[in-house]
């Protein structure tokens, strides 16, 4: 500190400037870095929904900021095929001025962002563009570039985006398998959409709710779209009032060997309703979804045929979700914020493995996290009575609680009293 003080103010100017571009490389050290992690398809191996979500547990930065990175890593990174190929960068002359430590990561995402924006029948100017703008933001901060990019766009498309194609005038839904999931695609009529989307209001808020004083929801509207269809689907399973269909009551079934069930090796059917359509699943999900009380299982022997078929046999009874709900308040993984409605009674010992149904063995997860903890990288135990999460060596911190659903517990404890020393002083007060 004392040589700080001593340092001239045109030598403290340059020293700023300096650590400014040390950090300029850093960050595109780190994009190289993140592009790895996505050609490894590390995300889905330890159980996250995406890079970015991975991103924002290893490293503790915001999700806008992890998907911000995994962008610029897709798009400044060289690709490698198959093949063994490498592809150049999509954005070179941005990529080798983000390599030298000309530009900074704000205008990475300035430019990836307005070249984004340039529509696609004028797509034979992105590489100009993509130099001019790089070529400004060697001089320029990230907001003029910004400026700068959104006029060059207006001038180059003074139209504006173009008329789309007529809409189709019956309402429907397409399910095509692609990838690891499937793709929906679909039209629905006025009517159609606006019975829809007051079903999905109260399933699409943001969690929690705009001005609640915490992190904000950082899914996109779609996002949240999708997640309250298949909620809004779940509940309507579980409370089965969807009738029957070959003469059977509306279930999701998940078929398990017997050996997959208590070795964890293997694969399972998912089922899809009483229509005969189903999908394989690798064990750790089948194994997953055999926790889930709106899912039914089917056991088979290893002759195939089936030894059980049910679910009351390792269900938390009613009282028990009641008393789940008041301990852990939702989904008891450390930074989820998922309502008790949206979770599943987890069993810590699997019930396959001789784990009883009972309050000291579960716990609540949502389904996105009670499939990250069955990959196995996180450990959940009861201490004390309450969930502890253990996370893999990569992610820094040590074992940690979910606070976000019971602020009752934040405030320490006097020795004397249980109730928290916040409103002692409260009540003193008054």
């Amino acid at each position: 500190m004392d040589e700080l003080r001593q340092t001239d103010d045109e030598a403290l100017l340059v020293a700023v400037a300096a650590v400014q571009e040390r950090i300029n490389r850093e960050s595109a050290s780190l994009v190289a870095l993140v592009a790895e992690v996505v050609t490894r398809g590390l995300a889905g191996a330890k159980g996250f929904r995406d890079t970015a979500d991975l991103l924002r547990t290893v490293q503790n930065v915001a999700l806008s900021t992890a998907r911000a990175r995994v962008d610029a890593a897709r798009k400044l990174s060289p690709l490698f095929l198959i093949t063994g190929d490498q592809v150049d960068p999509e954005l070179p002359v941005l990529a080798e001025a983000f390599e030298d430590g000309a530009v900074t990561a704000e205008h990475v995402r300035v430019i990836i962002r307005v070249l984004a924006s340039l529509p696609p029948h004028l797509g034979e100017h992105r590489p100009v563009l993509e130099a001019d703008l790089v070529a400004h933001a060697r001089t320029l901060d990230p907001d003029a570039v910004d400026t700068l990019g959104r006029r060059a766009v207006a001038l180059l498309d003074p139209d504006g985006p173009r008329p789309r194609e007529p809409k189709p005038t019956r309402n429907r839904l397409a399910l095509r398998p692609r990838g690891s999931g499937f793709e929906a695609r679909g039209w629905l009529d006025t009517e159609s959409a606006a019975v829809l989307r007051s079903a999905l209001s109260p399933l699409t808020a943001p969690v929690p709710p705009d001005g609640a004083g915490q992190p904000r929801d950082e899914r996109s509207t779609a996002e949240r779209n999708g997640d309250g269809l298949v909620e809004l689907a779940r509940r309507l399973l579980a409370v089965g009032d969807l009738g029957v269909e070959n003469g059977q009551p509306v279930a999701l079934t998940v078929t398990v060997p017997l050996e997959t069930l208590t070795s964890g090796a293997g694969a399972g059917l998912l089922g899809f309703g009483a229509g005969g359509s189903s999908a394989a699943i690798a064990a750790e999900d089948a194994l997953r979804l055999a926790c889930d009380a709106r899912v039914v299982p089917i056991v088979l022997a290893s002759t195939g045929e089936p030894l059980f078929v049910g679910r009351e046999q390792r269900l938390a009874t009613r009282a028990q979700r009641r008393a789940l709900a008041q301990r852990d308040g939702g989904c008891a993984f450390p930074g989820c914020e998922s309502p008790p409605q949206w979770c599943v009674a987890h069993h810590v010992t699997r019930w396959a493995a001789g784990g009883p149904t009972a309050l000291d063995n579960l716990v609540l997860l949502c389904p996105h996290h009670h499939r990250m903890i069955h990959i196995g990288d996180w450990v959940v135990e009861i201490d004390g009575g309450f969930p502890v999460f253990h996370p893999p060596p990569w992610v820094p911190g040590g074992p940690r609680r979910n606070p976000l659903h019971r602020p009752d517990l934040l405030a320490p404890r006097t020795p004397r009293h249980s109730a928290p020393v916040l409103l002692d002083a409260v009540l003193a007060s008054s």
